[in-house]
């Protein structure tokens, strides 16, 4: 057992030193320090939790409009200007969701129809426009509108320089496995990858993973991604983990591969540490036709009634594993099975990958697919040739984007808020596209023959005009969590290697997880891999890790996610940047770790909507009812829909399968 003090410096000492560090464009910190708390949802996080849990679903939190200091600074490069979820875009959401007032204001495209338009920038959006116009062998006409600065959706970077490094690291979406050939007897991938021209493992020039770090004899062990660690990750890194000292709350305590030592450190109760014990060596064989009956339950009621976990410290140590794994809440909220799916504790799941496979991630995580993606689409789009050093580093040539007289076009920072029929949806008419330009509020009409929603049913239910009631009612049923993401640019990590680890979880506190990554190796050029050398630190914090959260079975589903969306809405940077500084202090720095000589940069990516969350009959429908997720595939007239919260798995590959089926469905319409 280790003992840190709870700070090695005084907080008010950190935070106006901090205030006078620069980021890379210049500009300081202080700048974009002045947030107070946002005016929407500002009484309902003040209330008490089991009021404040029920009201939410009940009200109309207010709309307040943002500034760039909510954004913060976000680096350097093409996603410079678009770290989360800008205030641009939350701004023009928002606004499309208390009524943006459109008619006396909309200007009329005057270019013919459009054979394709594609909402949503993201992979699978990405992917019906690849399917379309490989259908059409690139003689076809589409346009795809993307409410962020620069398309990937969660498939972004975030790019620093520090002390003659460029570090990059990635936004949200990040991992896939590798090699290929492994990857393809998964059900983690999809055939696109090979017509892309994504990397497979089998020539001589394909990228390597560095997994031993120079500038140490300890025997440490590097994960290549950031999410297998979260979850069962146990054979590719050292892990430390900190909690609270219960006799003196002000410090920290620290335990290393605590599953290795039965959980001997942490302040639980000893029927806590047997239950979560059992729960990590069960593997659990299931009955025949299981599916349909795991998603009948919560993941819960399974670890509950079936596993036999009582103790509400193993339910609130699982919540965020699974939450930020890829569910979005916790353990009492979502289906069983998404849980099985996703390899969660208590299931017929070995630890470890499948056979052969390796995980992976380039350096700005799946923002290297959709960088290929968008290389085949518009090719001059980004500099440089078709090789992957080029794509994932090649500047992007905003005015190829859009360029008129091209089969495909991309047009950024635009929200779609109206989309209708030109006349019935049953008819052969084209459809209506209304868009605004979040820059300028400007308001723009233009006609498609067919229409790709590849946008998450959070704005497709806002958005879509003349939906037939079921199809709105099954959008009306997909819940989103959020997700907040946190790149810290740190001049070493020597503080990390003293401890033996290269991963690190706290129980409580924000930033709830990160690790140090193994590098991604071409010919021979990497991030370094150094104790005594730069690297970028990436925490995941789920909903549990948000202020004022509220958790329990009794809590309905929409509260909890509107609460902690709303938690971080109304979070300011500074906010966020103070309690995690304190944090690292507290935790690492009497192993080093001098919080403002050491951190040189802090970006945050806010995803108000990151993840769906797969509630009991999200798979299969309830009561012999069909899923929502299946209503909403069917779409209606000349729209059909695309996003990867359709699969339950929001995975690169998933977004492309969702993508693939969308632009095969419009195809039969044209």
């Amino acid at each position: 057992m280790e003992t840190a003090a709870h700070s090695h410096r005084k907080l008010m000492s950190t935070r106006r030193r901090s205030d006078r560090q620069s980021n890379e464009h210049g500009v300081t910190r202080r700048d974009f320090l002045g947030t107070a708390l946002l005016g929407a949802g500002g009484a309902l996080l003040t209330a008490e939790a089991p009021a404040r849990a029920f009201a939410a679903t009940q009200a109309k939190l207010p709309y307040a409009k943002l500034g760039p200091q909510w954004s913060g600074p976000g680096g350097l490069g093409d996603y410079a200007h678009s770290n989360g979820n800008v205030y641009e875009t939350v701004n023009t959401a928002h606004a499309l969701r208390d009524g943006y007032p459109l008619e006396a204001h909309v200007l009329t495209d005057r270019e013919s129809a459009f054979d394709l338009i594609v909402v949503g920038g993201g992979i699978s959006g990405l992917m019906s426009s690849y399917e379309f116009l490989k259908a059409h062998g690139g003689k076809a006409r589409v346009l795809l509108l993307d409410n962020h600065p620069i398309f990937g959706g969660e498939a972004k970077q975030n790019d620093v320089e520090i002390d003659g490094y460029h570090l990059t690291a990635p936004q949200g979406s990040n991992m896939f496995l590798w090699p290929a050939k492994a990857a393809e007897q998964t059900t983690f991938w999809h055939p696109v990858w090979r017509e892309i021209g994504l990397p497979t493992g089998e020539g001589a020039d394909s990228p390597v993973w560095i997994t031993r770090a120079t500038g140490t004899e300890k025997p440490l062990r590097f994960s290549g991604e950031n999410f297998l660690e979260m979850m069962i990750g146990r054979l590719d890194s050292q892990q430390a983990q900190f909690f609270r000292d219960p006799r003196h709350p002000s410090e920290w305590r620290m335990t290393r591969n605590p599953w290795e030592k039965d959980y001997r450190d942490f302040p639980w109760p000893e029927q806590a540490k047997r239950e979560l014990i059992h729960l990590d060596r069960l593997v659990k064989p299931l009955p025949k036709d299981f599916e349909r009956w795991l998603d009948s339950l919560t993941y819960r009621d399974y670890l509950a009634k079936v596993v036999g976990v009582t103790q509400q410290e193993v339910f609130d140590y699982v919540s965020p594993m699974i939450a930020a794994y890829g569910c979005g809440l916790g353990c009492d909220a979502i289906s069983a099975y998404a849980a099985w799916v996703f390899r969660a504790p208590g299931f017929d799941w070995p630890i470890g990958t499948p056979k052969g496979a390796d995980v992976a991630s380039f350096p700005g995580g799946n923002a290297g697919i959709a960088r290929h993606f968008v290389k085949r689409l518009i090719p001059d789009a980004i500099s440089g040739g078709d090789d992957l050093h080029d794509i994932l580093y090649g500047a992007v040539d905003w005015n190829t984007l859009d360029r008129a007289g091209r089969p495909m076009r991309m047009r950024l920072n635009v929200t779609a808020v109206d989309v209708r029929h030109e006349g019935p949806p049953g008819s052969k008419h084209h459809a209506l596209v209304t868009y605004v330009d979040n820059r300028t509020g400007k308001a723009y009409r233009i006609h498609g023959k067919t229409v790709i929603m590849a946008s998450g049913q959070w704005m497709n239910k806002h958005v879509i005009r003349d939906a037939p009631e079921p199809l709105r009612a099954a959008m009306d049923q997909f819940d989103n969590a959020p997700m907040l993401v946190i790149n810290v640019g740190v001049r070493n990590w020597r503080f990390i290697e003293k401890l033996g680890v290269t991963s690190a979880r706290w129980l409580g506190g924000v930033g709830w997880f990160t690790n140090v990554r193994g590098p991604m190796s071409l010919g021979g050029q990497h991030m370094p891999l150094d104790p005594d050398k730069p690297t970028m630190l990436t925490f995941y914090d789920p909903y549990t890790c948000l202020p004022n959260s509220v958790t329990g079975p009794e809590v309905p589903l929409k509260a909890k996610c509107i609460v902690a969306r709303q938690a971080l809405l109304s979070l300011p940077y500074r906010d966020i940047e103070t309690a995690l500084r304190e944090q690292l202090a507290g935790t690492f720095g009497p192993h080093g770790l001098d919080v403002e000589r050491d951190i040189a940069s802090f970006i945050i990516n806010r995803w108000g909507h990151a993840y769906v969350v797969p509630q009991p009959g999200f798979y299969f429908g309830k009561n012999g009812a069909p899923a929502p997720r299946d209503i909403v595939r069917q779409g209606y007239g000349r729209v059909r829909f695309a996003h990867s919260e359709l699969s339950g798995t929001q995975l690169w590959s998933s977004a492309c399968a969702e993508g693939e089926r969308a632009a095969r469905q419009v195809l039969e319409l044209v």
